[in-house]
C-alpha cells in the first residue's frame, strides 16, 4: 500500500482518526513513520528482554532471520 501510495503522490493524504476523542487528523506520511519507528523500538525493547532471560537474539534484524528459514 505504502509503494502504491506513493507512487500515486497520496503520502500526504488526511485521515481523520474517529477513533480519538475528539476526533484526529493525520497526514498519511505521519502513520507510516509513526508505526515503522515504534515498530523497531518495540522489536528492540523485546530483544532487549529475551537477552535479559539469557535467549539469543543475533542481531535482530528480520532479514537475517526470514533468510535463515
Amino acid at each position: 500500500m505504502v509503494s502504491e501510495y506513493t507512487a500515486e503522490g497520496r503520502l500526504g493524504d488526511t485521515i481523520i482518526d474517529a477513533l480519538c476523542d475528539p476526533p484526529e487528523s493525520f497526514q498519511l506520511y505521519g502513520i507510516v513513520a509513526h508505526v515503522l519507528t515504534y515498530s523497531a523500538h518495540r522489536r528492540e525493547l523485546a530483544r532487549r528482554m529475551l537477552a535479559h532471560h539469557g535467549v539469543s537474539t543475533e542481531r535482530g534484524d528480520p532479514l537475517e532471520w526470514m533468510r535463515s528459514n
